[in-house]
């Protein structure tokens, strides 16, 4: 037993049978209402038909059985239905089929198979599958060294393999197919009943694949370890039983057999007999004229076999004389197992006659042996050979007919070649090598006579027998061939121009009559299958062009018979002494010229003719190409531009529903047109789902549409409620809600019209008893009950409004004597300004100027707002002169301190930036609004020279930076190369290492404003050498340049002499000529 680990089975692919069932309906009439012209639309005209074919799908029921980790496993329940054989008709007094299956299956149910076995005294060691270890294992680990699979009896089988796999076929899936399975639990040695599902049959090693549930692992077992769900468990107790018995009588008569050859009387290997007269009497009588070698073969097989039934009878007397050290060999088992002598009746009844007709038997047999071939049974042995090779080739075919189902043309084609190619292979290689081998295997044996193959002669050969036993070889293989290619045509024409042989009478003009779902031309079982659907180019076509089938099937019609073509003779290889011709071939196409001729001109006749049924069914599908061919989201985009109103709406959801049944009521899903089964029923789906799909767009459209209408009027509910319903936070905020209030009434009269046209496109979809979703409909109401709240808040907005406007009368005055005392803090602040003047300190002194600088802006602006409530309350207007003072005083000083701090960013950014990032406009403009900025502050401070001088002091600091950025402008020179850096370092004594990070720190920290005139000098120096290379490049230029133009203009003269030139020679030509023709 194989076992192979998988986690799953795989199902088998398959096409289950398609359920027709045809029914009437009545088609609802169009609905007249005007449509817009605004969009382009869809229109299916309507035709009304009589019937319609469904394709419906019963409901299965499923048997679910559990797995390992709580997984759970499905099984179809046909797959546990008991197999019931009974008449059509049920009889009176008994029950109808179903009942019964359903009776047996319940009787099943009830029945313990694991009782059943222990009642019938089987045990697991009884039924261990012995044939998988039993080499690998002592020969006592298992009480039988024959494995049980070997006594199975077939004939138990309720279904064969192919039967039970169609009962897990569901919906075109094979689905495996529950079993109780012999299968290792715990280990090799440990074997019980187990759940399992079948998946797979081997019919070569007559093994189940099989899947245990609770292991989830995979098997091969043989049938005698599977017990399926739908059979009966007695009946499998009995075959287990059955094979029991059987393997236990095997082996006893094994045993039984060695023992009694080690006890053979006779030394075998001396082959020396005792003698027995009655034998020798009988052995004399029956061969004495035979040659001494088969005498004496003969006379030892005969002695063998009578010292081994002596044995068995000495062995037998042994066993009676003590039957308890002999169990096993009772119930006359050693008896049983000899065999017996019979006389034949027939032989009898045969001689009387022959001796009353007074037959000379012995001279008709002289004459029957001389003139027939089978004078000998090797002769006989050898054409029975033939004869049987040759009858299996009349059973082959060269072509396929038995499809199961119809198949698309090129599987078709594709099956009929391979099925050719193998069946000529055959043919050509096989079939006379098994012939030649039959007929050498016997008569090889003969030697010399009238059938001997190994003859040397020409003029013999043709004197003997044998030539005439090749010759009747030759014609029984070209009969056989003729028989296979007569019934192959004839089966494979028959096969395909019977469906078609109705389209024969058929015009050019032929137009389909019927309906699409009505056929007129029925076949009961179709050949090929199409599918319809619509191109890219807006044509109806079939998934294989109606027009290939006549030249594709007379193709292969020719081509598969011409296979059989050079089939060869038998002569050499059978006569190996004799030369033949190389090209010795039987006859085979040449046999059936006149009927293929005439088969294949009705097969090419019947598939064009095919062609017009074909493309007239076709035709009816074209009303359908716009509608196949539409694009939902293109029609969806275009139809949501186009505002159009609810019953607008309704009627185009109406007529996509209308349109949706008459697909169904009027298409089928397949039709039949003689040998061709059309698969409609993919086409018709595509538009039924094409219309479901626009009407769900369209309700979501609208439903969404109704979403964005309400959440607008929502929206702009809350609004108005929350600015209403918002507690004022100040007294500006209590007159803008008392002002907005006035508005609500005439806004609120608005909403409960929008709110009111809303419901009614609601009606539009309760029309369809279209079921909104939780949030649409709470939107829906919650919308509806909005103005009612807004207008009760209203009511109550004035009392609450005035207890606001005192309180915030109250706050109104606090705050006003706070900002006074704020306003005297902030002064005495900015006084100690003027005792700052240490240019050391700017940063802390640019933090509290920053710091001082935003109360001042934080207090102007409550001083605007508190100006405008004294107006809000009607008091006296409040002065803010005090704080313009401040903010005039405050402002040299924030100006002098910040513009300090702007300095040092700057000095800081440029020296330790690197020299690649710094763009030296920016901080020379820079430079010069700090110095600005700082000359007018000195000015302001004329009165307190101490902090005059912390101007003064940072513009030395300005004038001191200037060679700083002169030296950096000199470096960053785009001429300064990498030598100029070398050259700055050897002729200035400074190691400068050169780098893209490099900043002008590192060249101060190295001496580089020591030495600014050398770095002068080297950065002149670069520019000047660089427009010197520059003018040599352009001098350069130019002379080339020059010196094209001087060879252009010479080829231009050159080409302008020899046109001269030429035209020289020519009209010296032309002169003699004149000269000529005037004499």
């Amino acid at each position: 037993m194989q076992r192979i680990y998988s986690t799953n089975i795989l199902k088998h692919a398959a096409t289950p049978d398609e359920i027709q069932r045809d029914e009437k309906h009545t088609i609802c009439p169009p609905i007249s209402v005007e449509q817009p012209t605004e969009f382009p639309e869809v229109i299916i005209t309507t035709e009304f038909l009589e019937a319609s074919h469904y394709h419906t799908e019963t409901a299965q029921k499923w048997l679910v059985l559990p797995g390992k980790n709580g997984r759970q496993h499905k099984f179809p329940l046909q797959t546990i239905l008991p197999k019931v054989q009974m008449m059509r008709t049920v009889p009176p007094k008994h029950l109808p089929r179903d009942v019964e299956i359903d009776r047996r299956r319940r009787q099943n149910s009830k029945l313990s198979l694991l009782q059943m076995l222990q009642e019938a005294g089987i045990t697991n060691e009884d039924l261990m599958p012995t044939e998988a270890l039993y080499y690998m294992l002592s020969d006592n680990v298992f009480k039988h060294f024959l494995p049980l699979s070997f006594f199975d009896d077939s004939d138990y089988d309720t279904n064969s393999p192919d039967a039970w796999f169609a009962l897990g076929r569901v919906e075109g899936e094979l689905y495996p197919l529950p079993a109780k399975a012999f299968l290792p639990y715990a280990g090799l040695f440990d074997y019980r009943w187990q759940y399992a599902a079948v998946s797979a049959y081997n019919a070569d090693t007559c093994k189940w694949t099989l899947f245990g549930l609770n292991d989830e692992c995979a098997y091969e077992v043989p049938t005698i370890q599977i017990m399926f769900l739908a059979d009966n468990p007695r009946i499998f107790v009995q075959r287990l039983k059955k094979a029991l018995n059987e393997r236990s009588t095997a082996e006893r008569l094994i045993k039984m057999e060695s023992i009694v050859d080690c006890v053979l009387l006779q030394d075998i290997e001396d082959q020396r007999f005792m003698p027995n007269k009655r034998i020798d009497n009988l052995l004399n009588k029956m061969i004495g004229q035979a040659d001494e070698k088969f005498q004496y073969q003969l006379r030892t097989e005969v002695y063998l076999v009578f010292e081994h039934l002596m044995a068995c009878y000495e062995f037998e007397k042994f066993v009676k004389l003590m039957p308890k050290e002999f169990p096993a060999f009772g119930d006359n088992l050693i008896a049983k197992s000899l065999p017996r002598a019979f006389k034949s009746l027939t032989n009898i009844n045969e001689a009387r006659s022959v001796k009353n007709l007074r037959v000379n038997i012995p001279k008709l047999r002289y004459y029957l042996l001389r003139s027939t071939i089978f004078y000998i049974g090797a002769g006989v042995e050898a054409m029975g050979n033939v004869a049987g090779q040759c009858q299996y080739i009349e059973t082959l075919s060269m072509f396929l007919t038995g499809f199961v189902k119809p198949v698309a043309l090129n599987d078709f084609l594709q099956s009929q070649q391979s099925n050719s190619n193998n069946v000529a292979t055959y043919l050509k290689n096989f079939w006379p090598q098994k012939i030649s081998s039959g007929i050498t295997l016997v008569l090889r044996a003969l030697g010399k006579g009238w059938l001997d193959i190994g003859l040397d002669k020409w003029s013999v050969y043709q004197m003997c027998k044998i030539s005439r036993f090749i010759l009747q070889t030759r014609f029984r293989m070209q009969e056989s061939i003729q028989v296979l290619l007569e019934r192959s045509i004839e089966t494979f024409s028959t096969y395909l121009t019977e469906p078609c042989l109705q389209f024969l009478p058929l015009k050019p003009d032929f137009k389909w009559t019927n309906n699409y779902i009505e056929t007129e031309f029925a076949c009961e079982k179709p050949i090929f299958y199409l599918i319809i659907s619509v191109s890219e180019t807006r044509r109806v076509i079939y998934s294989t062009t109606p027009e290939d089938f006549s030249p594709l099937l007379t193709d292969i019609f020719k081509k598969a018979l011409e296979k059989t073509s050079g089939v060869r003779c038998i002569e050499a290889e059978t006569l190996l002494n004799l030369k033949f011709a190389p090209n010795l071939y039987i006859e085979t196409v040449e046999l059936i010229e006149e009927l293929f001729i005439e088969r294949n001109d009705l097969l090419g006749r019947c598939y064009n003719q095919a062609v017009l049924p074909l493309n007239s069914y076709a035709r009816l599908y074209e009303r359908f190409v716009d509608f196949y061919l539409l694009s939902v989201p293109d029609f969806m985009r275009e139809y949501e531009s186009v505002k159009r109103s609810s019953s607008e709406v309704k009627h185009d959801i109406l007529e996509h529903k209308r349109q949706k049944q008459e697909l169904r009521d009027i298409l089928p899903a397949h039709i039949t047109i003689g040998p061709f089964l059309i698969n409609v029923d993919i086409m018709k789906q595509l538009m039924i789902k094409k219309h479901i799909e626009i009407v769900r767009k369209l309700f979501e459209y609208y439903v969404q549409r109704m979403w964005d209408i309400n959440e607008g009027l929502l929206e702009e509910c809350l609004n108005i409620y929350q600015k209403i319903s918002d507690r004022p936070q100040s007294i500006e905020h209590l007159y803008e809600i008392r002002d907005f209030a006035a508005t609500v009434p005439d806004v609120v009269e608005q909403l409960r019209a929008d709110i009111q046209i809303m419901w009614l496109e609601y009606e539009m979809l309760d029309s369809f008893f279209y079921n909104l979703s939780d949030t649409q409909f709470a939107m829906k109401w919650e919308v509806y009950a909005w103005p009612h709240n807004i207008m009760q808040r209203l009511s109550t907005l004035r009392e609450e409004q005035k207890n606001d406007i005192e309180e915030f009368r109250r706050v109104h005055s606090s705050e006003c004597i706070s900002f006074e005392e704020r306003l005297e803090s902030l002064n005495e602040e900015i006084q100690t300004f003027s005792l700052i003047f240490d240019p050391n300190k700017v940063t802390e002194t640019a933090v509290e100027v920053k710091k001082t600088w935003k109360q001042i802006q934080d207090l102007e602006k409550l001083g605007k707002t508190l100006q405008f409530r004294q107006r809000l309350f009607d008091l006296e207007e409040l002065s803010l002169e005090f704080l313009e003072s401040i903010i005039s005083g405050f402002t040299p000083y924030r100006q002098l301190w910040l513009t300090c701090l702007d300095f040092l960013k700057l000095e800081e950014a440029t020296v330790g930036n690197p020299l690649i990032n710094i763009d030296l406009e920016e901080v020379w403009n820079s430079l010069e609004e700090i110095r600005k900025s700082l000359k007018d502050t000195h000015a302001i401070f004329t009165e307190k020279p101490e902090i005059q001088e912390v101007a003064n002091f940072y513009l030395a600091k300005c004038d001191e930076f200037v060679p700083v950025w002169q030296c950096i402008d000199w470096l960053k020179n785009e001429n300064w190369l990498f030598m100029h850096w070398q050259e700055l370092s050897n002729r200035g004594g400074m190691e400068i290492k050169y780098s893209t990070a490099m900043n002008f720190s590192y060249l101060i920290r190295k001496g580089i404003m020591e030495n600014l005139s050398l770095v002068h000098e080297i950065s002149s120096k670069a520019e000047f050498e660089a427009n010197e290379y520059r003018r040599q490049l352009e001098e350069e230029e130019r002379r080339k340049v020059q010196e094209l133009q001087e060879l252009i203009m010479r080829k231009a003269m050159r080409k302008c002499r020899r046109d001269i030139l030429i035209d020289e020679e020519v009209l010296g030509n032309k002169e003699p000529e004149k000269r000529i023709s005037s004499n």
